[in-house]
């Protein structure tokens, strides 16, 4: 597996759409409509998908605790079954809001083969999504997404990806910083005990920015 070159990179998010939708577009995922408002989680989920994995934290620094989930499809085949995303925010007695959605983010499930899986993390404020691929040739691509205060939308803000040989411990990671357009690109190799990363060379470059909404982007799929 090879990482993309910063070209590669900078096309592809040059490539990504940008906002055009409306809130009523927002509202409308995996082929259904979900409801601006409810009372619990389980009312945005669409028929026929269940929950895969959820957490939950504040993401808008209003100290109340926000939801992020990982939707699946609820089909009876164990493979092939597509994912979404959706993001709630809470209010106080008032259940949560549809804060964002996707359905073109994250690889199907059972796509990914033995690594097959999806993580979120929210941590100051930041939504972060891992998606997970291979066995013992492996992925890892993490999105992040913050909350923009004017437009109240979740923006991308950073993509990483890692690919690397889980054998000799090896690998390479790109991240790129979607506000600054910086991107750093390294390789790397674990020590002996396979307990630290020794980093074999860095590089930066300048990338184009992007302004991409949870919306709009499109994942490595």
């Amino acid at each position: 597996m090879k990482l993309a070159t910063p070209i590669q990179c900078a096309a592809l998010l040059l490539g990504m759409l940008m906002y055009h939708g409306s809130q009523a577009q927002q509202s409308t995922v995996f082929g259904k409509k979900m409801p601006a408002t409810a009372q619990a989680l389980q009312d945005f989920v669409p028929s026929g998908w269940k929950v895969e994995n959820q957490i939950s934290s504040d993401l808008n620094a209003d100290g109340v605790a926000d939801i992020a989930a990982v939707l699946v499809e609820g089909k009876s085949s164990a493979d092939d079954r597509q994912r979404g995303l959706i993001v709630l925010s809470a209010s106080t007695g008032k259940g949560y809001g549809l804060l964002g959605s996707n359905s073109k983010l994250l690889q199907c499930q059972g796509c990914g083969g033995v690594k097959d899986g999806v993580n979120l993390t929210i941590k100051n404020g930041v939504l972060i999504v891992s998606q997970y691929s291979g066995s013992r040739e492996y992925s890892v691509y993490t999105w992040r997404f913050r909350l923009d205060a004017a437009s109240q939308r979740l923006q991308m803000i950073g993509i990483d990806e890692e690919e690397a040989d889980g054998m000799v411990g090896k690998g390479s990671t790109v991240s790129t910083n979607l506000l600054t357009g910086q991107q750093i690109s390294e390789s790397y190799q674990y020590d002996e005990k396979r307990d630290r990363k020794v980093i074999l060379s860095s590089k930066k470059v300048k990338v184009a920015r992007s302004m991409t909404l949870l919306e709009d982007a499109v994942g490595n799929q």
